[in-house]
């Protein structure tokens, strides 16, 4: 991973910081472990607790099938009626109805009436009702039925004594509704009964005095008067006779045309072959009997002469006399036949203008004439029996209102001959039940499950446990281990270091490198030096910073160089806090010269440099304070002169170091980390708080800023690698960074951070 880039980065969008959140909390709950173990076994001790004290509750069931028959299986007929799914929720109600369960409790013999002890006689339906599920699955006719009770014996009896109890209900409920219905369909038969006689004697007597008789079959059922039927079938032969008539005249039309212009009358023949004749109008064709016998007998001679001229050829030459004379006959019959078509061609045409025409005319005139007068007498009879038909609407519009009274009422009559039938069947008909499984006594209690009660410890106990882990954890808002640390702001723990006892005397005498060089605990400082070095990427010019006051990098700053001067690297110690400068302080180098000196001068950056500049008194450590505290700290740094120092410092030393402000605090470390190659942060995971390291580390690369690793620093004395410091302490902003004077405040950043001590280091797995 980037070291630069911290899974926390502002940059990252809510999804991926809530996923962070989670993993950071799943390494919370890795590392306090203990808490959740211990909640699940007090959430498991107490669930046994629960299962072996707890009452045993049993539960009995039955299973009722409920039918309804939809009228008289021997005259089945289709009807829109409700289907018994939707009268389900219905029958349930009636289950848990008082009605059949003060019933059932009734018949509940002393024994079983165990649910009931202490309750008045008046609720034992509530009780009944508390403990009894009733259920029908869905598109299904079936009612389950389930009572829970402390004894397995009663639950069944209870069961079964509602079972009973809804049976009868439903019984009897049927059995009265059927009566009830029976009484009044009866009364309601013999009403129609007699309106049905009268209302049909009143019909009979109007047909009998209006002569009426019933026509027709099937498809005519009404009575129909004489007179309208011949008025009718009279309409009907007119309405032919008006279209015969109508054809003839169009016909002897057509003729009359055809012969005054001229024209061929042979398809008018046709149409009229059945009144010329069949023979005429063959002759007309010049096909009659007598051409059609000639030309049998001449198609005859020609075939038997084709035939020998055939013969003849196979023995002699075409030149022969024999095959000369046959070829001369055949000639001759051909021509014979031609000369005799064209001769009845001709008699064709003048029989056609002579004789056909005009006869063809006479017919056509007579069918038109015999065609009207046919129409005028059927019109006469028709206009005679309409006038007859038209005085007697009257009684044929009574008729047919007193059909109608009788039709409709007959209808309802027959209606309530059904519902009397099915009524009357009683056993085919409503409402059917049977008790598909009766109620047994269960062998084991439906309450407590063992499998429930362990798996209901087993989540409660593990919710409690990451519950108590959430609270701890967001009251103790620290980190607690280097692994979550490392993790959380994906960069490198450079080193660990723990909490040691401050050294005494003054100046490099408290720099535990520098005053005991040959201490097991100052080997903490040359390993966080090689892993400065070995780090990836430009370090020779590093700022050292911390999140807030007293995390001890000035003193972590202070043996880190003189590690670096040891190293025989010619280390450079810059002290840019110019508003409380600590490293000024804990070496006593406090006076006119220093880095605000430098950057206030206008002269040679070399040359002021020089004179600011001063020995620490270790070889190879130089060191440049931070001079008069200046009024515009923040300007200063950020000048081009300041860029101008550490570009001649690279020229001139190995390694440069510039001890900075809390992040936190100003913007101080910020500026100088954009001019340096990278940042290293101190924190104290017993003092810091989360949030307050990684808005830190989001400070810094927020600008730009490279941040190298992190120190931890301020562990306890046994080197662990997990730590949790009790909380409580106060903090805020009391740094003290404004224009006062550090005397004035009775501040010391020395006293804080050597009071933090030199440290054992130990680098991060």
């Amino acid at each position: 991973m980037d070291p630069q880039v911290a899974p926390s980065s502002n940059t990252a969008g809510p999804s991926s910081h809530a996923l962070t959140e989670l993993m950071r909390f799943v390494q919370v709950v890795r590392i306090r472990k203990g808490l959740l173990v211990l909640s699940l076994l007090a959430s498991c001790v107490l669930g046994a607790a629960y299962y072996v004290t707890a009452e045993r509750i049993y539960q009995s069931s039955a299973e009722v099938l409920v039918l309804q028959t939809g009228g008289n299986v021997l005259d089945r007929k289709d009807r829109e009626e409700q289907s018994i799914q939707n009268l389900m929720p219905t029958y349930q109600k009636v289950v848990l109805s008082d009605a059949v369960l003060d019933a059932a409790a009734k018949a509940l013999p002393a024994e079983h009436r165990r649910d009931f002890e202490g309750v008045p006689r008046a609720k034992w339906a509530e009780v009944l009702r508390g403990n009894l599920t009733v259920s029908s699955a869905r598109l299904t006719n079936v009612i389950a039925l389930k009572y829970s009770s402390r004894s397995p014996q009663t639950a069944a009896y209870v069961v079964g004594a509602v079972v009973d109890s809804y049976l009868k209900f439903m019984e009897q409920t049927h059995k009265r509704s059927s009566n009830d219905t029976l009484t009044m369909l009866t009364t309601e038969k013999q009403q129609l009964e007699t309106q049905l006689f009268e209302k049909e004697s009143q019909l009979q007597s109007l047909k009998i005095k209006a002569g009426m008789m019933l026509t027709g079959g099937s498809d005519t059922p009404q009575g129909t008067h004489m007179l309208t039927e011949r008025a009718r079938q009279l309409n009907d032969a007119l309405s032919k006779a008006m279209q015969k008539t109508t054809d003839a005249h169009a016909f002897y039309e057509a003729v009359a045309y055809t012969l005054r212009s001229g024209g061929d009358i042979q398809q008018l023949l046709i149409q009229a072959v059945d009144s010329v004749g069949r023979e005429v109008l063959l002759k007309e064709l010049g096909l009659d009997a007598g051409d059609a016998y000639f030309r049998a007998r001449i198609e005859q001679e020609q075939t038997k002469d084709r035939a020998d001229l055939q013969t003849l050829l196979a023995k002699y030459g075409p030149n022969h006399p024999d095959v000369l004379e046959i070829q001369q006959r055949i000639t001759t019959t051909q021509q014979d036949v031609l000369n005799r078509t064209q001769l009845n061609a001709e008699q064709s045409r003048q029989l056609r203008t002579k004789e056909l025409g005009p006869r063809l005319l006479q017919m056509a005139q007579q069918r038109w004439l015999q065609a009207s007068g046919e129409e005028r007498s059927l019109r006469q009879q028709f206009d005679q029996a309409h006038a007859a038909a038209m005085a007697l609407n009257g009684d044929l519009a009574e008729m047919e209102r007193l059909e109608n009274d009788v039709k409709r009422t007959r209808s309802y009559y027959d209606l309530i001959l059904d519902r009397v039938k099915d009524v009357d069947l009683g056993s085919d008909n409503g409402l059917r039940t049977q008790v598909m499984s009766e109620p047994r006594v269960p062998l084991y209690p439906i309450s407590p499950k063992l499998s429930m009660t362990a798996m209901l410890s087993l989540i409660m106990g593990a919710a409690a446990g990451v519950g108590l882990i959430y609270v701890i954890d967001a009251v103790d808002d620290r980190f607690k281990s280097p692994d979550e640390l490392s993790w959380q702001l994906g960069l490198p723990v450079l080193a660990m270091i723990r909490q040691m006892t401050p050294l005494p005397g003054s100046g490099l005498q408290t720099v535990l490198t520098a005053a005991k060089p040959d201490a097991a605990e100052a080997e903490c400082f040359r390993t966080l030096r090689s892993a400065i070095t070995f780090t990836e990427g430009a370090t020779s010019r590093l700022v050292v910073t911390s999140t807030e006051p007293g995390d001890g990098k000035t003193t972590t700053l202070a043996n880190l160089a003189v590690a670096f001067a040891q190293a025989n690297k010619k280390t450079l110690l810059i002290d840019a806090d110019l508003r409380r400068p600590g490293m000024t302080q804990l070496l006593e180098l406090k006076g006119p010269r220093g880095l605000s000196q430098v950057l206030r001068e206008t002269g040679s950056v070399a040359d002021s440099c020089i004179e600011n500049i001063l020995p620490s008194g270790v070889p190879n450590l130089d060191v440049m304070p931070s001079g008069p505290r200046p009024a515009n700290p923040s300007e200063l740094l950020s000048t081009e002169r300041f860029n101008d120092v550490l570009a001649w410092a690279e020229t001139v030393y190995d390694q440069i170091l510039v001890d900075a402000p809390p992040i936190l605090a100003v913007t101080d470390p910020a500026i100088v980390g954009r001019m340096l190659d990278g940042a290293i942060v101190v924190i104290r995971p017993d003092k810091n708080r989360r949030k307050m390291v990684v808005r830190a580390v989001q400070s810094f690369m927020g600008h730009g800023v490279r941040v190298v690793g992190m120190v931890v620093n301020h562990l306890d004395a046994n080197g662990s690698t997990e730590y949790g410091y009790g909380y409580g302490y106060g903090y805020g902003y009391g740094y003290g960074y404004g224009h006062d004077d550090p005397k004035e405040s009775g501040d010391s950043d020395r006293s804080e951070d050597v009071a933090d001590g030199p440290h054992i280091l130990r680098r991060a797995a």
